[in-house]
């Protein structure tokens, strides 16, 4: 500003002395036409340079922040909630618009609240805990309704008489009754575990979450155990239960221990919520316990992911993807697709590096070194150079004696390294040699042709 003001001063000046020039060369009879001439010049230049001084200032911005993942999930909740009772709050997608803040207006009005279009904490916490009560005896809740001339607002009104003690005006049958034991309305993350009659005991849902999580991935782990047993008996294959039976015992500890907390703190055993594993070659992507990596030098590390997908050709290929979880945006860092033939390239490549790494250890191998076990595409393998891309199966010695598997990415003259255990190594050989069959299976199911069903059941 303090610049501005002394360009001001200065176009002033100036218009100061050309109007003194003018004045000495004008008759004394135009004297008044000579001042206000000036005048006029003076005031053009303080205006002028105060528009361009406007001009110059920027406007600040209206936009207002982006939203948190956190309240976008807060506001889903709220629109599925919202939904539950037949206030339309539209997709949940997590942006409370127009139809979200005329679904919680009418949920307010129904309650005799305050109608804002905005919930507040205890009106949030009801319709969690309201949703909650509903799903969990939904045949009699949607009886209910259907009885009730209020409908769901009814059952609503029925709910809030229930906490606070009183009866509902417009409740003619009375709503399903589900007595939550030791329970405050103070978070919507609860999940229903027990029920005996129509006691419910509730547990926080991150709890019961991460305990279905670990029951999945020892149920599937133990299916992958079948799955090598029907082989032919051989070390590669005893080396793979070895590491998968060392792998549940360290899931089952952790069950363990959730079930010692929900016990001493609740009162009552924990139990999956899950009805089956549903097990589909996707399903198992999903619960497999991802294998950890790490990359050497840094203190980046994540999980190794595959997922079986058709293209838009008809083929089967499997996503191989390296994930960061702790990454803010794109948690898939690198993806490489494989088809079945790299896949079993992949699960023998694990096992040799296995039998290596036991003959390095055995042998007092003190010295760094590498050796690639396997590499594709082949046409590609060994040339650095732009324009080709490889994948390489490795095995690496360190100069303490330990040993690691490692999958490095060749893309023209740059490569990374993605390092894991040699045991880590062995439980992706035995995960990748069961996506292979379950993908394969699942994939000559779908494309089988009438003439194939009509020879399947031809007995």
């Amino acid at each position: 500003m303090a610049t501005q003001f002394k360009l001001i001063q200065a176009k002033c000046l100036t218009a100061l002395l050309a109007s003194s020039i003018f004045a000495t060369t004008a008759a004394a009879d135009n004297n008044d036409l000579v001042k206000g001439l000036m005048g006029a010049m003076i005031g053009a230049a303080i205006i002028n340079e105060a528009n361009k001084a406007n001009a110059a200032t920027p406007k600040k911005s209206n936009s207002k922040p982006a939203i948190s993942s956190a309240q976008r999930q807060e506001n889903k909740e709220i629109q599925e909630g919202l939904n539950t009772f037949g206030f339309n709050a539209g997709t949940p997608d997590g942006i409370m618009g127009k139809n979200s803040k005329l679904a919680a207006s009418k949920f307010q009005a129904c309650l005799d609240r305050p109608v804002t279009g905005v919930l507040d904490t205890f009106e949030k916490d009801f319709l969690a805990q309201s949703a909650l009560k509903f799903n969990l005896n939904k045949s009699q809740s949607l009886r209910f309704v259907a009885q009730n001339k209020a409908g769901y607002c009814g059952l609503l009104q029925t709910y809030m008489g229930e906490l606070l003690g009183t009866e509902s005006a417009t409740a003619e049958k009375a709503a399903p009754k589900v007595a939550v034991q030791n329970v405050q309305i103070t978070s919507p993350n609860v999940v229903q575990q027990n029920i005996q009659n129509t006691n419910v005991v509730v547990i926080e849902t991150s709890v019961q979450q991460n305990f279905d999580r670990l029951s999945d991935e020892i149920l599937l782990l133990e299916k992958i155990s079948e799955h090598i047993s029907t082989k032919t008996n051989s070390d590669s294959h005893a080396n793979k239960l070895k590491a998968i039976t060392q792998r549940i015992s360290i899931l089952r500890t952790q069950i363990r221990k959730i079930e010692g907390t929900v016990q001493n703190k609740y009162g009552v055993p924990i139990r999956p919520t899950n009805s089956n594993l549903g097990l589909t070659s996707r399903r198992a992507s999903q619960i497999f316990p991802r294998v950890p990596y790490f990359i050497p030098g840094t203190s980046q590390n994540g999980e190794i992911w595959i997922k079986p997908i058709i293209t838009d050709q008809g083929s089967l290929v499997y996503e191989f993807n390296f994930t960061d979880n702790k990454a803010e945006f794109d948690q898939i860092i690198e993806k490489v697709l494989m088809n079945e033939e790299n896949l079993s390239m992949l699960a023998e490549s694990m096992v040799k590096i296995n039998k290596w790494s036991d003959t390095a250890i055995e042998k007092g191998v003190r010295k760094r070194y590498s050796k690639t076990a396997a590499c594709f595409p082949q046409s590609m393998c060994g040339q650095i150079e732009t324009g080709n891309t490889s994948t390489e199966f490795v095995f690496v010695i360190y100069e303490d004696g330990s040993t690691s598997a490692a999958i490095k990415r060749n893309k023209g003259t740059f490569s990374s390294n993605y390092n894991l255990s040699v045991e880590s190594g062995l439980l992706l050989s035995a995960y990748a040699d069961f996506m292979k069959d379950l993908g394969s299976n699942e994939y000559k199911l779908g494309t089988m042709t009438n003439d194939d069903l009509d020879e399947m059941f031809a007995d």
